[in-house]
């Protein structure tokens, strides 16, 4: 059976079994659901790897569990999660595989794209990465002028940028003390100038990260650090650079040498990039040790995918939960917070990670899909969120599915004061989010008539809580994979493929056109009247003609 493409996604028996289901659950509370089921929140949960997955706070019975899976069943999901491991050309539009399982695959496994195994090519990268990250890491990798270096700073965009920023961060507290990784991806200047303020050319090194080795901000940003990179220590500046890319010959041009370009297959999504050779950046911080525990830890989760029935299959149940949010019950966006102050950088990667993803609208056959697709991603690590934005999760007018993340043991703990409370204020979050506070009850507890409309709390509001034992490179791994599974299963589901990103092109490309009129002298402009006077206008305070 094929991918369910166009008009077909909302089509088919299991569907329409939900919308049956689904209407039937209306007026439905979670209050009912825990009362007449107590045991719910024992059974609505999975295991995967050491991530305790409780998916019991959501607006779903076992029957709903039952038809969803029915409806992956339709859809064979199981099915196109199988042609994806193995490398089948799954990512229709470009013609290439989604191998991305590949770049943490046991390395006895084989993977054959095109007649030839890919892991031995996987594994040759690792190593020549863990060889450079331990000459960084030993003060034995020298620059030009011979002196160690000892700061790397790691040039990229989308995928390239926020999945190495995001572990970095997290895996902070296994930071080589003498090695300062600092990343810059925004075309705004002001960014690479931050990043290369207070280092010494002498004793840094440049990794460009682009696929193609043409990504125009990316490479804007590598002409600059090359220019001061040369400043600093002479024309020949080979020492300083490194390359992450699929475009070798690109990057030797550019002056990258051999032995410090790493391959990134053409067949890994940027966005899925992270255990490439983009993330060497990751391994120079935490040493390849750890950096091999985080591709274990995302080995453990691609394992339970493929091997585990789709009703006790974390991935895919989660999948499945987005599908039946999205398309049955309306939400259109997912808050994402992890109680945990060094996983600040996850929602924004899995905001590229989703949105890059499942925010499409044509089928793989081309035809517009019937319905809607993937929701906004936003989030911000709790507490500091729960000051921010969840006055709306609990009184807001629109229900938000929304994912908590937290860990048993503290990285830090100061006074034995923080972690209780930080963790308490995870489990009363959900709580709260689900089960609310009645009219009758907060009056109950002394508030004055003319307030309990603002002091009551709804309920209903769907959480999922992820519960590890520690933010270690595992757990991180694992919780990558996670959530990388879980988008592909809803993409295949809802009949789109979660492997391109055309939709980030046309911008791209009028940017060009627009770039090449501001460096002429005069022109015409061809825009529409806003954007031909936007243009003027800024030419104007920058006193250039237009």
């Amino acid at each position: 059976m094929s991918l369910v493409t166009g008009s077909e996604t909302t089509g088919g028996a299991a569907w329409s079994n939900l919308e049956r289901h689904r209407d039937q659950l209306v007026g439905g509370s979670l209050r009912d659901l825990f009362a007449a089921d107590p045991e719910r929140g024992e059974r609505l949960t999975v295991s995967v790897g050491d991530l305790w997955v409780d998916y019991s706070k959501h607006p779903v019975t076992d029957e709903t569990i039952s038809l969803l899976v029915d409806l992956a069943a339709q859809r064979d999901v199981p099915g196109f999660i199988g042609r994806m491991l193995s490398g089948e050309r799954v990512n229709t539009t470009e013609d290439r595989p989604a191998l991305h399982t590949a770049l943490r695959a046991p390395a006895d496994t084989a993977i054959v794209v095109d007649g030839t195994d890919v892991v031995p090519g996987v594994e040759e990268t690792l190593g020549r990465m863990a060889d450079v990250a331990v000459r960084l890491r030993s003060g034995h990798m020298s620059g030009a002028t011979g002196r160690p270096i000892t700061a790397m700073v790691s040039l990229g965009i989308g995928g390239s940028h926020l999945g190495p920023v995001m572990a970095t961060e997290a895996l902070a507290h296994l930071a080589h003390p003498g090695l300062d990784i600092r990343f810059a991806s925004n075309l705004d200047g002001a960014e690479m100038d931050r990043a290369l303020d207070g280092l010494d050319p002498a004793t840094t090194l440049i990794l460009i990260c682009s696929k193609t080795f043409t990504t125009a901000e990316t490479m804007i940003a590598a002409e600059t650090a090359r220019a001061w990179l040369v400043d600093g220590v002479g024309s020949d500046v080979s020492a300083h650079m490194a390359a992450a890319t699929a475009a070798t010959g690109l990057a030797a041009g550019f002056g990258v040498s051999p032995e410090l370009t790493f391959h990134v297959p053409v067949w890994v999504g940027g966005r899925f990039s992270l255990p490439s050779a983009v993330g060497l950046s990751v391994m120079a911080s935490v040493g390849p040790e750890a950096f091999a525990e985080m591709l274990a830890g995302m080995r453990v989760v691609d394992e339970h995918l493929a091997s585990s029935t789709p009703d006790s299959n974390g991935p895919m149940l989660l999948g499945l939960l987005d599908v039946w949010h999205r398309s049955f019950l309306g939400a259109s966006s997912l808050a994402v917070v992890p109680y945990s102050s060094q996983l600040g950088g996850f929602p924004p990667w899995l905001q590229q990670v989703s949105m890059e993803s499942l925010g499409k609208r044509a089928g793989t056959d081309g035809g517009l899909v019937a319905g809607q697709t993937g929701p906004v991603v936003w989030g911000a690590p709790g507490t500091d969120g729960q000051h921010a934005f969840f006055q709306m999760l609990h009184q807001g007018t629109e229900a938000v599915p929304c994912d908590l993340i937290g860990f048993a043991r503290p990285l830090a703990d100061p006074r034995l004061a923080h972690h209780d409370a930080l963790m308490a204020n995870l489990f009363a979050q959900a709580e709260a989010l689900a089960f609310g506070l009645t009219a009758d009850e907060a009056a109950a507890t002394g508030v004055p008539p003319d307030l309990v409309a603002h002091r009551s709390f709804p309920g209903g509001r769907p959480s999922t809580t992820i519960l590890a034992p520690e933010l270690t490179p595992s757990v991180l791994g694992q919780l990558v994979a996670l959530y990388e599974h879980r988008t592909v299963v809803a993409g295949a589901v809802w009949g789109i493929n979660p492997f391109d990103q055309w939709g980030v092109e046309l911008g791209k490309s009028l940017a060009v056109r627009i770039t090449a009129e501001l460096d002429a002298d005069e022109g015409r402009l061809a825009h529409d009247s806003s954007t031909n006077s936007l243009i003027r206008r800024y030419l104007k305070l920058r006193g250039r003609p237009g």
